[in-house]
C-alpha cells in the first residue's frame, strides 16, 4: 500500500454498483451518483458496475490515472465486497477500497421514509427484505439494519433474505413490506412477485434509491478510506 500526502486535486471517487439490466435500476443509480457528485463538485466522481452493465470496474480503473477511492454502492458485505472488488483492484497503486454503505441509521431512515410513503406500518410490524447472501456477516448487517428500523418505526422488524426459502418462519400475518434494496431490478421485481403471490398485496415500499442521505454516507466512506489508507 502506497501512503500519500495530501494531494490536489483529491482522489477520484469510483462508485461501483452491483449491476442490472433493468433500465429503471440503471437510471436510479445514475441519479444517486449525480447527487454524490453535486455534493463535492471538485472531486471527480465516476460510476461503474460489477456485472450486467458498463463500464465494468476493471475497465474504468484502466482509464483513470492517479489516486482513486473505490466506494461499493452495496448495503452489506459479502462475496462482491470481499472478493470481486478486491480482486479487480488488486495491487493497483494509490487505490483505496472504502467500506460498503450499511448498516447505517441514515440509510435505514430512508427505508422508514419509503415505508411511510407506502402507507405506514401496521401493528404486526415490518418484514425487511434484502437480496440475500451466504456470508454470515451479511446476515449480521441486515439484523443491525432491522434493529435500527425498529427504533425508528417503533414496531417489530423481521429481517429476511429473498434467497432464503425459510423467510416465512416466524413472520406474523399482516406485516408491512420494506425493501432493503438500493434500486429497482431483479430482486425488487422478485420481492413484488413474492408479496403478491403469498399475501395478495400490491403495496411494497420502494427501494432506497437516490437520496441525499445515501450520498452523505458515500462521502463518509470515501473520507474514512482516505484517512485510513491514503493519508
Amino acid at each position: 500500500m502506497v501512503r500519500l500526502g495530501r494531494v490536489n486535486p483529491a482522489p477520484a471517487l469510483v462508485a461501483v454498483a452491483h449491476g442490472t439490466q433493468d433500465p429503471a435500476g440503471v437510471a436510479e443509480i445514475e441519479r444517486l451518483v449525480e447527487l454524490i457528485g453535486s455534493a463535492r463538485p471538485r472531486v471527480v466522481v465516476r460510476l461503474c458496475w460489477l456485472e450486467l452493465a458498463s463500464p465494468l470496474l476493471a475497465d474504468l480503473l484502466a482509464q483513470i490515472t492517479g489516486p482513486v477511492v473505490v466506494v461499493p454502492l452495496l448495503l452489506s458485505t459479502g462475496y462482491h465486497v470481499k472478493i470481486d472488488i478486491t480482486s479487480v483492484v488488486g495491487d493497483r497503486p494509490e487505490t483505496a477500497v472504502a467500506g460498503h454503505l450499511g448498516p447505517d441509521p441514515r440509510i435505514t431512515g430512508v427505508v422508514w421514509e419509503r415505508l411511510r410513503e407506502a402507507g405506514g406500518v401496521p401493528a404486526a410490524g415490518v418484514a425487511l427484505f434484502a437480496s440475500g447472501s451466504s456470508d454470515p456477516e451479511a446476515a449480521e448487517n441486515l439484523a443491525v439494519a432491522a434493529s435500527q428500523l425498529e427504533q425508528q418505526a417503533g414496531c417489530p422488524v423481521y429481517p429476511r433474505f429473498l434467497t432464503d426459502q425459510r423467510w416465512r418462519d416466524g413472520l406474523p400475518a399482516g406485516v408491512a413490506v420494506a425493501s432493503y434494496l438500493l434500486a429497482p431490478g431483479y430482486f425488487s421485481d422478485r420481492l413484488r412477485t413474492l408479496v403478491r403471490a403469498e399475501w395478495g398485496l400490491d403495496r411494497v415500499a420502494e427501494p432506497i434509491g437516490a437520496h441525499p442521505a445515501v450520498a452523505e454516507v458515500v462521502w463518509d466512506r470515501y473520507d474514512q478510506a482516505l484517512r485510513t489508507q491514503l493519508l
